[in-house]
């Protein structure tokens, strides 16, 4: 990697968040700080050093899952805990499943296109007979850093 400082780091960031971005933004946001011409330079720079591969958009399509959450569950007990991971593994908005140390129970990352949609399995899950609690729902309001931008981008 490139010897980045804070000014080029913080304008990937912003970038990272919305590609589109205008160069006047970035200029005038605090950490920046530079001129409109200068972020104009600079991207160019990161460009040519390959830093920046490419700026691309994401698309949520309404056939595509777009809500994110993770959701925990508490067994009833140790022994129906097999069951449970056996069966939230085949369930489709069911993206990973993950058997927790402690009495944490099961974490689950599920993937759905609608806020109704996850409530509804939410309950379906409160429903189970071998499920003590829904511990905790939390939703995901933009992911920060995923598998996929780890591959794309090598700053940050």
């Amino acid at each position: 990697m490139k010897n980045l400082d804070d000014k080029d780091k913080r304008i990937l960031e912003m970038l990272l968040a919305d590609s589109r971005r205008p160069y006047h933004e970035i200029a005038a946001d605090p950490k920046v700080e530079l001129s409109e011409s200068t972020v104009r330079k600079r991207v160019i720079k990161l460009q040519e050093e390959g830093v920046i591969e490419k700026f691309t958009i994401q698309i949520c399509r309404e056939d595509e899952r777009c809500i994110i959450a993770f959701i925990t569950l508490i067994p009833k007990s140790l022994a129906e805990t097999k069951e449970l991971l056996r069966e939230a593994q085949i369930l489709p908005q069911c993206e990973e499943v993950y058997f927790l140390a402690g009495e944490c129970g099961v974490l689950i990352k599920v993937n759905v296109p609608e806020i109704i949609e996850l409530d509804a399995l939410i309950e379906s899950f409160r429903a189970r007979a071998d499920v003590k609690s829904v511990e905790r729902v939390c939703v995901v309001l933009r992911p920060i850093k995923t598998l996929q931008q780890q591959s794309e981008v090598r700053v940050l």
